[in-house]
């Protein structure tokens, strides 16, 4: 209990002084302390990463849609793990846009979050196509 305490307060932290880096809000001293929201600043981040999201992610359904059409000229059991690793890339690919769905209607809490995991969601889904490319150009299955 107290690492997962230790582990929203880490969370916490980082979205505010990300927030505060990226103009989120500000803070100002006048005799007292006021803390100022830029929700203009936080949605013009967030609508960029998105569309940012969206491109990557088009893209990826393509290439994946390209791996299909050569999975069609193997045959036997290569075919059948070729087949089986596509239908992996394609449900993590679905992932990706729900995630990316997420992260439209997502506040400042949820958007760091959201983000880092999209990100390294479509790192491995990058990598599983390169290594699935490089499968199919070699003839090789493993």
């Amino acid at each position: 209990m107290k690492k997962i305490l230790i582990v929203v307060l880490v969370l916490l932290v980082g979205v505010a002084a990300l927030g505060y880096w990226r103009g989120w809000y500000s803070v100002t001293k006048g005799g007292d302390t006021d803390v100022r929201v830029v929700p203009a600043k936080f949605e013009q981040d967030r609508e960029a990463f998105g569309q940012s999201v969206g491109e990557k992610t088009k893209a990826l359904k393509d290439r994946i849609a390209g791996l299909w059409t050569k999975v069609e000229g193997r045959s036997g059991d290569e075919k059948a793990r070729a087949k089986k690793e596509l239908v992996e890339l394609e449900q993590k690919h679905e992932r990706l846009e729900k995630q990316l769905q997420e992260l439209q209607s997502a506040d400042a809490d949820k958007y760091e979050t959201l983000k880092r995991d999209l990100e390294r969601t479509i790192e491995e889904v990058e990598v599983k196509i390169d290594e699935q490319t490089q499968k199919l150009a070699t003839g090789k299955d493993k």
